[in-house]
């Protein structure tokens, strides 16, 4: 029996038209989505309006749920619905929850403990890299990382989540038979096996522009707080951020430099009131929850650095800096400064990005 109704809500899913808000009024209304599909058209049409009638007309002609079931089988996929008790709890409490997920791998009970880390698809070496150290840090105090999979900041959070050796969640804005961006397959695989890819896109549903602010709004409601790590002001980073708000979830921005495009994103919402985030642990003081000290991870800098080391330390920060403006603020020479970075670099202790610029990471 449960087979069956699965089936229809299959089936109402891929009716052009139907989103939540319809598709919640119609199970209410009739009880089932079985029953809805089976219900006369003139009982439907004060639910769904005269368009929507023509589409489920045409759906119920055109498409067979038996065929998208043995796909999905085949796949390796499974689906879950809203009534099912694997449904994430965190989403289940957004204004307009998908009726439907379709999944890859998985969800787990401390999925709930999770934090979104998006931004723009063409960052910075520095943004790369907060993004990934962000979520490397972050998994280690046990938290799940959500994204969108796109190219740049939230490949970068998936990643750090991967080589933390934790769960991280991506969510699609198109069919889960479809790895976009492209190059990112492999990725997708290795998130679905430490974690999950989920849609509320039917199978063959292609990377539609007006299907990403949906997905954003998964990608906020899977999440206690949204972090945006480099973001234009008009990027579809500022749609998840709006949309965590809506949700009553945190929202976090990392500042950066005051000439960058990819700072006017985040600098504006720390104008508008987001928790401006230098490190792991403002995230996790502000969310409350029980953690490690950070700064107990990894090698305490001043305490094994020597006297040019120590001046090179005390002038660096988390913004990065050039070579020569080290070599100024230190008052070292050039090649004192050099010879100090190179064995910072191999200590861990800064790390360096293309144009001679230098990061000071603990």
């Amino acid at each position: 029996m449960e087979n069956e109704e699965l089936k229809y809500w299959l089936w109402w899913n891929r009716v052009p038209g139907v989103g939540p808000t319809r598709f919640f009024k119609l199970l209410e209304e009739y009880g089932s989505m079985a029953d809805a599909w089976r219900a006369p058209r003139h009982t439907l049409e004060p639910f769904v309006g005269e368009k929507v009638l023509v589409a489920w007309e045409a759906t119920k002609k055109n498409w067979d749920p038996e065929q998208e079931l043995a796909k999905i089988e085949h796949l390796g996929l499974h689906l879950c619905r809203y009534s099912d008790p694997h449904y994430p709890p965190l989403l289940k409490k957004i204004f307009n929850p998908p009726p439907l997920l379709y999944v890859a791998g998985g969800f787990e009970y401390g999925d709930d403990l999770a934090v979104a880390i998006v931004g723009t698809r063409t960052p910075t070496p520095v943004g790369a890299y907060n993004a990934k150290q962000l979520a490397i840090e972050l998994t280690r105090q046990g938290l799940t990382i959500i994204s969108g999979m796109a190219r740049g900041i939230d490949s970068e959070a998936h990643r750090g989540a991967l080589e933390a050796g934790g769960r991280t969640i991506a969510v699609l804005g198109c069919g889960l038979d479809i790895s976009y961006p492209p190059e990112n397959e492999n990725l997708m695989k290795s998130i679905a096996e430490h974690g999950a890819v989920v849609t509320e896109f039917p199978l063959g549903t292609g990377p539609l522009a007006q299907n990403f602010p949906a997905r954003n709004r998964i990608i906020s409601g899977l999440s206690l707080g949204v972090v945006v790590v480099e973001a234009a002001q008009d990027s579809g980073s500022l749609i998840t951020a709006g949309f965590a708000l809506e949700q009553g979830r945190d929202v976090f921005a990392v500042p950066g430099n005051i000439g960058s495009e990819g700072s006017k994103g985040p600098h504006k919402l720390i104008r508008q009131g987001a928790k401006l985030v230098e490190t792991a642990q403002d995230i996790l003081d502000e969310l409350a929850i029980p953690q490690l000290s950070i700064s107990e991870i990894g090698m305490d800098a001043f305490e094994t650095a020597n006297e040019f080391e120590r001046k090179v330390l005390a002038v660096m920060s988390r913004e990065p800096l050039h070579i020569d403006q080290i070599v100024r603020r230190s008052s070292l020479s050039s090649a004192q400064v050099n010879s100090v970075l190179v064995q910072l670099e191999l200590k861990g202790v800064v790390k360096r990005f293309p144009g001679q610029l230098y990061l000071r990471v603990k």
